[in-house]
Formats: structure tokens, C-alpha cells, sequence
């Protein structure tokens, strides 16, 4: 079931995707003064959606980017900081755990089979990373190069679990941002939606040329 939905969502996103960056394309070539701000506001559409569409794929697993690689965090609540000063940053909307040094250098990410819901981490005294997941509550153990150690099931309820963290802004370049939150992806989408009808608009009412 879970392969079906997979293979769907991806059908969908790339067609979306596909059409909208035909339509920008198409744009571009026509003749007209407003067809640089309908190309701007059709990229931004594609940008944000772009971001949503990626967040959603790389917490349902379709998207695993090597530990190397930074996933734009942004906004984070219930980071942790570990007792040598580490930071533990829980990047929920896109399913996966971001390791910082103690100067916000980034060192690893890794995925979790979150099942694209909500998960919290935590730090013990023995230098592993514990994470326990809203949807399936489950209780994985990694260590600090994001290999799993251990998956059981939660002991209590995920509800029990008390916030312990922070909430911190990690450093983002501005177009990134949409990559970070859906409904920052999803408002920067709307934006150039709304931009693209409002310039096709004055477009319409523009005097043809003679």
C-alpha cells in the first residue's frame, strides 16, 4: 500500500511539476513587456511547491540524501544540546535528524522511518541519539554517525512525552526556506500562483499594439 502511494505521489509531482515548468518555459518565449514577471512569479510558484513536494518525499523515505548532505532546517522546535555541546536537530517536515557541532557547523543528517509524521530526539549519557515517533511509536536508537542501533517499540504513549528542547532558528539561505516548512512551501507557491493571475490580468487589459 505504501508503494502504491509512493508511485502516486511521484506520478503526480512530476506531472505538476512538468506542466508548470512548460508553462514558465512557454512564457518565456512570447513577446511582451510582462513576460519576465510572468516567468519570476511562475519560478517561485515552482520553487515553493518544488520545496513541498521534496519535504514530502524525503519523509516518506522516496528521498534519502547521503549523511554528507545538509537538508535546509530553518525553523526547528525541540532541538537538544548534548552534554559536549552538540546540537540534535529534529527536521520533522522532512523525516530526518541533523547533527551540529557546537558552533552550528553541520556534521550529519540521517532519515527516519518517522512514517512522515511527528518524532522528538533526545541524547542520553552513553553518546547514543534516541528518537520516538508520533505515528507506529516507535523508539529508535542511533549513534552519532546516524547508524541505527536498535528499534522497539514505545513504552508509553508518544502523547506522554514531555518537550524538553528548544526551539532555535538554524541559518538557511532565503531560498531555501521553502525546502524547510510545508507551509512556508506551500504560502511561496501561492505567491507566484497569485502573482502569475495577477500579471496575465494586466496582460488582458493591456492596449494591443496596432
Amino acid at each position: 500500500m505504501k508503494l502504491f502511494f509512493d508511485l502516486l505521489l511521484i506520478l503526480f509531482a512530476g506531472f505538476w511539476l512538468f506542466m508548470a515548468a512548460r508553462g514558465v518555459r512557454d512564457d518565456l518565449k512570447r513577446d511582451g513587456r510582462l513576460k519576465w514577471l510572468l516567468a519570476i512569479s511562475g519560478l517561485v510558484g515552482l520553487l515553493g511547491f518544488g520545496g513541498f513536494f521534496a519535504q514530502a518525499f524525503s519523509a516518506e523515505g522516496i528521498i534519502k540524501l547521503p549523511k554528507s548532505y545538509e537538508w535546509p532546517a530553518g525553523y526547528a522546535s525541540n532541538v537538544i544540546t548534548t552534554a559536549d555541546g552538540k546540537h540534535l536537530v529534529p527536521v520533522v517536515p522532512a523525516g530526518r535528524v541533523q547533527l551540529y557541532n557546537s558552533d552550528w557547523h553541520f556534521v550529519r543528517g540521517w532519515n527516519v522511518n518517522a512514517l512522515g509524521g511527528d518524532f522528538k530526539v533526545a541524547a542520553n549519557s552513553s553518546g547514543t541519539i534516541e528518537v520516538f515517533t508520533a505515528r507506529g511509536e516507535h523508539h529508535y536508537t542511533f549513534n552519532e554517525n546516524g547508524d541505527l542501533i536498535s528499534s522497539t517499540q514505545l513504552s508509553g504513549s508518544y502523547n506522554s512525552l514531555t518537550d524538553t528542547g528548544q526551539s532555535v532558528v538554524v541559518h538557511t539561505p532565503l531560498l531555501l526556506w521553502p525546502f524547510s516548512n510545508p507551509f512556508i512551501s506551500v504560502g511561496v507557491g501561492t505567491f507566484g500562483l497569485l502573482g502569475l493571475a495577477q500579471v496575465k490580468k494586466l496582460k488582458s487589459k493591456a492596449p494591443s499594439p496596432n
